[in-house]
């Protein structure tokens, strides 16, 4: 590994095959040893597209009526709802509602999801096994533990969660994907409590924490890298004259341990809307944020040098 190290960090893909593609290719354009991908990679919704008398497609998509008949305008089609984060999936008419009084939507659900990840698993393999490219990726609070097993039979690339792992001579790198208790009640969530007895844990296993990076999904609370509109009781945004309300929602365990630990670097998304770079002592925290519905790449490169964050910004692709 070189004497520097420039790390390409990004988050919260949600299903997005556009974001991770310009991901992957992004290594050779940002000339990037490492890549790391944080959490949250599965799509939160199924788009169906329903078979329609006379072999035609019909469904309507973020505003667009779409009527097509089989071939490569649905297969476009296809390709731009997997760009946006959406699993595509050609139904019969009344067969969502079967699968759904059948109890068995949720099943469909989840084979879509491992197929979506199991494609940019073989992708990954493709493009960065050639050059060698490590690549670093983990699971986030909204993607199911069925995941996990993806993962960690990954051709190409190193499960993160829950190790400490060498991100070259000098810089360890540990990790964590859960989230402090959110409205939703996601996949992978903890209590504050949970979450420092974990990231304690994690951190004992680090040589030297100093020169670690910490790649936590959940940004440290009060940094303005947390900040999230505020619900009312039925999770509706509240607006104050005409403006979203906003406030931090990120965890006060993490950032205890940022604070105490002053690792080099601390890596983070969960909150979409706050993207930036703030300082907790010696320690760097990026949460590049996220706009994956339009196909935005939002990621972070970091360069460092022998215990160092030599350089750091945030880029947009």
């Amino acid at each position: 590994m070189a004497a520097q190290t420039r790390l390409l960090f990004a988050t919260d893909l949600h299903g997005s095959s556009k974001c991770f593609r310009k991901f992957i290719n992004a290594a050779p354009i940002y000339k990037a040893h490492v890549l790391v991908l944080g959490g949250d990679l599965a799509g939160k919704a199924i788009q169906t597209i329903v078979h329609q008398a006379g072999g035609r497609w019909r469904c309507r998509f973020i505003g667009v009526e779409y009527d097509l008949e089989e071939g490569p305008e649905l297969d476009a089609l296809e390709q731009l709802i997997e760009d946006h984060g959406y699993y595509p999936y050609r139904a019969e008419p009344g067969e969502v509602e079967a699968l759904e009084a059948a109890g068995e939507f949720e099943g469909m659900f989840a084979t879509l999801m491992e197929r979506r990840l199991e494609a940019w698993l073989t992708l990954a393999d493709a493009r960065l096994r050639p050059a060698g490219t490590p690549l670093f990726l983990m699971l986030g609070n909204d993607d199911p533990v069925s995941l996990r097993p993806l993962l960690d039979a990954a051709p190409w690339g190193t499960h993160a969660e829950g190790k400490v792992v060498m991100l070259d001579d000098v810089h360890e790198m540990m990790s964590w994907g859960y989230s402090n208790i959110t409205p939703w009640h996601s996949h992978r969530e903890q209590t504050e409590e949970q979450l420092a007895t974990t990231l304690h844990d994690l951190g004992s296993k680090l040589s030297d924490a100093e020169r670690a990076v910490v790649n936590v999904h959940v940004p440290p609370f009060g940094t303005q890298l947390d900040e999230a509109p505020v619900l009312d009781k039925d999770l509706r945004v509240v607006q104050v004259m005409g403006q979203v309300k906003f406030a931090p929602v990120g965890s006060t365990a993490v950032r205890d341990f940022l604070v105490e630990k002053q690792p080099l670097l601390g890596l983070h998304g969960h909150i979409h809307e706050s993207a930036g770079i703030r300082r907790l002592g010696r320690t760097i925290a990026i949460n590049p944020g996220s706009d994956y519905a339009t196909g935005a790449l939002h990621g972070a490169l970091v360069t460092l040098e022998d215990g160092r964050v030599k350089a750091h910004q945030l880029v947009r692709g």
